[in-house]
């Protein structure tokens, strides 16, 4: 630890920040500093052509549609998974959520070069996390 000196008669500590020694995934080639690292939102991206509407009576029962949502989640996973793998990036992608909900939505980990090859597929929408950086 060290001290510093913050005005007349105060005093804080500093405390070193651990940086975690990671190391690259395979495939990765290398090319990336595991520093850049980044948050990635991936949904499937919206089709022109309007949905058909439900059912009246399946849009009442709502476990139903629950259901249905969650398998779909489930398939959108599925999807990405198999996108990444053609495309050669599993070794950029550090760590993929589940699906836990029943909005297709995942959460990557990965190299900023994913985001990029996500958001050039016609069949994703992707964005970045903004990174917070807590001071007190």
């Amino acid at each position: 630890m060290s001290r510093k000196q913050n005005g007349p008669g105060k005093t804080l500590y500093a405390l070193p920040r651990a940086v975690p020694s990671v190391r690259s995934l395979p495939g990765s080639g290398g090319e990336e500093s595991t520093s850049e690292w980044i948050d990635v939102t991936v949904m499937p991206r919206e089709s022109s052509t309007p949905r058909r509407r439900a059912p009246r009576e399946v849009s009442a029962n709502r476990a139903a549609l629950y259901q249905a949502g969650l398998a779909e989640s489930a398939r959108f996973r599925d999807d990405l998974m198999r996108w990444l793998e053609s495309h050669k990036l599993m070794g950029a992608v550090r760590s993929v959520s589940e699906p836990g909900g029943s909005l297709p939505m995942l959460t990557l980990r990965c190299a900023p070069r994913v985001l990029d090859q996500l958001r050039r597929a016609p069949e994703f929408e992707a964005g970045s996390s903004m990174p917070l950086e807590l001071h007190s």
